[in-house]
């Protein structure tokens, strides 16, 4: 964490982070991504923008992530084959830890 408290949970924390981003199977892997959240509420909810980086292009989104559940974060854009790209994402806990996460892109436009 940056900003804020390193240690506590606090609003404003800023949270950063890239992780590889791997298909459906969660066995190969697809591309990247990197991104920031800001604490809004302690404990519950932040706002986060990231982009994923795939072969074929980027693909941006920004939205609310949850502490205890699922969510659907907006497309806001894309690069490459995803330069029209809008619609919306799942953002699924992978694992109850909430160490891993499905991302499903519901993809309108583009190529």
């Amino acid at each position: 964490m940056t900003n804020g408290s390193a240690t506590t949970d606090h609003p404003g924390n800023v949270l950063t982070f890239a992780n590889d981003v791997f298909d459906s199977a969660d066995k190969a892997k697809v591309g990247s991504d990197q991104g920031y959240c800001v604490r809004i509420v302690a404990g519950k909810t932040w706002e986060c923008n990231w982009t994923t980086f795939l072969a074929g292009g980027q693909i941006t989104v920004e939205g609310p992530f949850s502490d205890t559940g699922n969510t659907a974060v907006a497309i806001t854009g894309g690069t490459g084959k995803y330069a029209n790209a809008r619609g919306w994402m799942e953002l699924n806990y992978h694992n109850p830890a909430g160490t891993e996460f499905d991302f499903v892109f519901h993809l309108h436009g583009g190529d």
